[in-house]
């Protein structure tokens, strides 16, 4: 299955200019070992000569077309040989021979034969993933996740934010070092599952920034993440649903991104536009995954009971039922950091 034209652009632009710094990179180290060894230069233009007459003979189709081929074959392995022994004496043979190119399978082509090289699938990957918002914040880490803006006082409810705050980080921390997707089939044994996360609480209070903090360490295990808030993920899918450029059969719809990347991050859900089409398809990504056994965080200021009032119950049921609740407490840090700041 493909991607969309311009992800596939993307990807292919990447491999273009690999191609392009690899020749370029060839020709410098080519005139530098000229400059060192002119023999060199001499031999690789026999070669060259060796290679046209080759060409000149096949089409020619003499009667002899394979004794001159031997011939010429035989000649060509002699040069061969007396640059590379060359080569070898001056320490260079290697750097001689090293192409340049970033991915030494397919030459940078992203092909192997027909088949797409591991190169060009995780270009494809990289490219959607940004397309949909994946890289996030370069900002938003774990190390700079302060516990200092909030309060060693207890609220009314005798919770403690600063140590409850603490206790969230770690497990995030440790949520994200340990993250890995057993894709083995069950065979009747239990799969290794990461659990879906539901982050709770107002606006500014951290969710965000622990959501992208695991998206980081997760992207850094090469698994594949998509984030972005649920008003553009649904707005985005919302077009492609009604734009009849994105059916073609050769193509992956964003949908099916969403549904099948290792970890979906859905952010400030609860400010995403209501319609049929967005509760319809909210459920069939928080369904279909939990399905699958992928895991998704979704952060949210909705309360209990306004993710109840606002969706489906069959949607209020599957978040509370199958993800792992977190309730953020404090208050607003960003609001915090400039009075401190």
């Amino acid at each position: 299955m493909g991607y969309p034209k311009e992800i596939y652009d993307k990807a292919a632009a990447v491999l273009s200019s690999r191609r392009q710094y690899a020749k370029e990179q060839t020709l410098v180290r080519r005139k530098q070992i000229y400059s060192l060894l002119p023999q060199i230069e001499q031999l690789d233009r026999q070669l060259s000569q060796i290679g046209l007459k080759t060409v000149q003979a096949v089409a020619g189709a003499p009667d002899e077309l394979d004794t001159i081929i031997e011939r010429l074959k035989t000649q060509s392995l002699g040069l061969q040989k007396q640059r590379d022994d060359l080569l070898e004496a001056a320490g260079l043979l290697e750097i001689y021979r090293d192409d340049n190119h970033t991915c030494k399978l397919c030459q940078d082509t992203g092909y192997i034969g027909a088949k797409k090289c591991s190169c060009f699938e995780q270009l494809l990957r990289e490219a959607a993933f940004d397309f949909l918002g994946a890289s996030g914040s370069q900002n938003c880490r774990f190390s700079n996740f302060s516990l200092d803006y909030y309060s060693n006082q207890p609220l009314q409810n005798g919770v403690v934010p600063r140590e409850r705050m603490s206790t969230i980080k770690n497990f995030c921390v440790d949520y994200a070092r340990n993250f890995l997707l057993d894709t083995r089939p069950a065979l009747g044994r239990q799969r290794m599952v990461p659990e879906s996360l539901l982050f709770m609480g107002n606006t500014g209070l951290g969710k965000t920034h622990l959501s992208l903090a695991i998206a980081g360490e997760v992207i850094g295990k090469g698994f594949g993440v998509i984030y972005g808030s649920a008003q553009n993920l649904l707005a985005r899918l919302e077009k492609e649903k009604f734009t009849s450029s994105y059916q073609q059969e050769e193509q992956q719809s964003y949908l099916s991104l969403i549904l099948g990347c290792d970890l979906l991050i859905l952010d400030d859900l609860g400010t995403e536009f209501l319609t049929q089409f967005v509760t319809t398809t909210l459920y069939h990504i928080i369904n279909t995954r939990l399905l699958e056994g992928r895991p998704t965080i979704i952060s949210t200021n909705l309360t209990f009971p306004e993710i109840s009032k606002r969706y489906t119950d069959r949607l209020a049921s599957r978040l509370f039922g199958g993800y792992r609740q977190f309730e953020f407490v404090g208050r607003d840090i960003r609001i915090q950091s400039k009075i401190l700041g």
